[in-house]
């Protein structure tokens, strides 16, 4: 469930970047007052690009292994701390953190740029939003860091919980003399 706010806060916040592109559009080819819009819509594309991020986070924090990201960079043993680090130790997370970054600058630059000409604050939220739009068609489309894995696996330990079935008998039998990591 985690993942899935995160990916549809994720979608919504690429689609308020698309709907500040039309804007700046609209904006360049007519005399259309956009500067209150597109500071609205800035400031609430960084707020779910944030909540996307911080349930990215929270995926890693649980060691929510259902989660591909999470399955492929983690493992319930770790200390919580670099579960937390591994959340932008990766590829999907760390774009995930730029596009995050930029987002949330461009709500501040919305929300505290009172002398800033409007033909300024359109160009430069617009140009931002550009910037943005591009990264999310790469996050969703591409590098997804909320991708599900079916069916998910039913173990949360850094070890799997059974024997590859390609062990040979031999393999099998020193793999059940392992010690087991508790289940939970």
């Amino acid at each position: 469930m985690i993942g899935e706010a995160g990916l549809a806060a994720l979608w919504l916040a690429a689609g308020l970047s698309a709907y500040q592109f039309v804007l700046m559009v609209l904006a360049l080819r007519s005399e259309i007052e956009v500067a209150r819009s597109i500071r609205a819509v800035a400031v609430v594309q960084g707020l779910l690009t944030l909540i996307a991020f911080a349930m990215l986070v929270l995926t890693f924090a649980r060691s929510d292994m259902s989660v591909a990201l999470v399955f492929e960079n983690s493992h319930s043993a770790k200390p919580f701390i670099y579960k937390i680090a591994g959340t932008w130790g990766n590829h999907e997370g760390s774009m995930l953190l730029w596009v995050t970054v930029l987002s949330v600058a461009g709500a501040f630059f919305a929300l505290l740029s009172r002398r800033t000409s409007e033909r300024t604050l359109v160009a430069a939220l617009c140009a931002q939003a550009t910037l943005a739009l591009g990264f999310y068609a790469f996050l969703l489309i591409a590098s997804n860091p909320f991708a599900r894995l079916f069916p998910a696996p039913h173990c949360r330990s850094a070890r799997p919980c059974d024997p590859p079935r390609s062990c040979t008998r031999r393999r099998q039998s020193a793999w059940r003399r392992l010690p087991r990591w508790p289940q939970r």
